[in-house]
């Protein structure tokens, strides 16, 4: 995607002075090029003649991202743009990179009925991914993958070594990539057919995310960086296993925790920036703000805000684990389920605006759509809809534990799992 106006401008800042050298290099980040070159597209290239290149160009759709003043001169190219705005999203955990929750899709806003459920032999603890064309993806703990259509008929399965705990993300080529418990990730084309299978030699429980170059970051026993042909670009090793979703920050950071309670940011050349200290095991993923926060949970029952230099911000406590990734309104609203039994809604400044109780443990993340729907499973065999401000819209009973994170398709259509091992789908009357 080709930079912006602002980003050019920024960039110019971070740029460093020194020799000029003809022919335009590869770079990973502005730091790297020298005189008055940047880094676009992968390649130190003079201002002056991207500015040519750009000139009467605008921002994808018309419109800047919300979050485009928050860009710095530290950015790299491949986390530049790291997610659009609402009114699109990636086919990926949570929505995108940053891991927001939020959904370009409206959700059921009555009481919906099952349209039908896609049934596995175990549990089905990964969130489904909705692909462009309605197609929903989403793996089991009977260890099969499946391409699922949006009128519940099998497109294909394919088969791991191993229990698949972890979300798929797409690529822009409809590439679908997927982590098991047989220590592989793997690449599968729209049909299902392998495409490479790599060893990380240790489990993958933790979804894989999809950089806007097409770099594939994964956690196990460490966090690493795989081209889109299936080698290691980087890999920084940790104490123990990252069961953490990398996070895209768009200062140009990966962002992970651990379960030493050490929030990682990665630069994306593989060296770490910073380590923060959020006090408790961290085993789901951060998301990142509008205006750069990272937030995270943790199993002391903290949801923890550092900005983008690893200082902490504000810590909220709730009463017991909070395993969720926070999804984040329009407003800037976070909202995070916690094993208390409670959903929280927090101001962006981390205060308490409200929370909702249900009967059971929540682990799984809430989505929210344009409306502001809130959408999150329960360990109580719910699935809730609730109102910006927090009332019940309704409920559905699904039968068993929900600790997928709900999905929402290009029609509406609701998709989450649960330990009953279905693939449920909920839509409007």
């Amino acid at each position: 995607m080709k930079l912006t106006a602002a980003l050019l401008f920024l960039a110019l800042a971070g740029c460093r002075t020194g020799q000029d050298t003809p022919q335009p290099t590869p770079c990973m980040s502005d730091s790297e090029c020298r005189a008055d070159r940047i880094c676009h597209e992968g390649r130190c290239r003079f201002l002056d003649e991207v500015r040519a290149e750009l000139s009467g160009t605008s921002s994808v759709g018309g419109d800047a991202p919300a979050d485009a003043g928050a860009e710095t001169p530290e950015q790299d190219a491949a986390t530049a743009t790291v997610e659009p705005p609402m009114g699109s999203e990636s086919p990926m955990f949570m929505g995108g990179v940053r891991h927001r929750g939020r959904t370009a899709h409206a959700g059921p806003a009555t009481t919906p009925t099952r349209r039908w459920t896609h049934r596995t032999r175990a549990r089905v603890f990964a969130s489904p991914v909705v692909g462009p064309d309605g197609t929903v993806y989403v793996g089991s703990l009977d260890r099969t993958f499946s391409a699922v259509a949006p009128d519940g008929t099998l497109r294909w399965r394919y088969v791991a070594g191993d229990k698949i705990y972890a979300s798929a993300a797409l690529a822009t080529d409809g590439t679908v990539y997927v982590g098991s418990l047989d220590h592989h990730l793997v690449a599968l084309d729209s049909s299902g057919r392998v495409k490479w299978r790599l060893d990380l030699q240790d489990e993958i429980d933790a979804s894989p995310t999809v950089g806007p170059d097409g770099t594939i970051y994964v956690s196990a026993g460490g966090v690493y960086a795989v081209d889109p042909a299936g080698a290691v670009r980087w890999h920084v090793p940790t104490a123990s296993h990252v069961r953490s979703a990398p996070a895209l920050h768009p200062n140009g950071f990966v962002i992970v925790g651990t379960p030493e309670g050490t929030v990682l940011a990665i630069r994306t050349n593989g060296e770490v920036a910073w380590r923060a200290e959020a006090g408790a095991s961290i085993d789901g993923a951060a998301s990142i703000t509008d205006d750069g926060l990272v937030v995270i949970g943790t199993d002391r029952g903290h949801v923890v805000a550092f900005d983008a230099s690893g200082t902490e911000r504000w810590r909220f406590e709730t009463g017991d684990d909070v395993r969720a990734t926070p999804a984040i309104a329009l407003d800037g609203t976070l909202v995070v389920g916690s094993y208390d039994r409670h959903v929280y809604a927090l101001t962006p400044a981390g205060q308490l605006r409200w929370r909702f109780e249900t009967t059971g443990r929540l682990r799984a993340s809430a989505r929210i759509d344009p409306e502001g729907r809130i959408y999150v499973g329960s360990q109580d065999d719910g699935l809730y809809c609730l109102s910006p401000t927090g009332e019940l819209l309704w409920r559905v009973e699904v039968g068993q534990d929900i600790d997928s994170t709900a999905a929402i398709g290009p029609d509406g259509t609701l998709y989450v799992g649960a330990d009953d091992g279905g693939l449920h789908a909920f839509a409007s009357r």
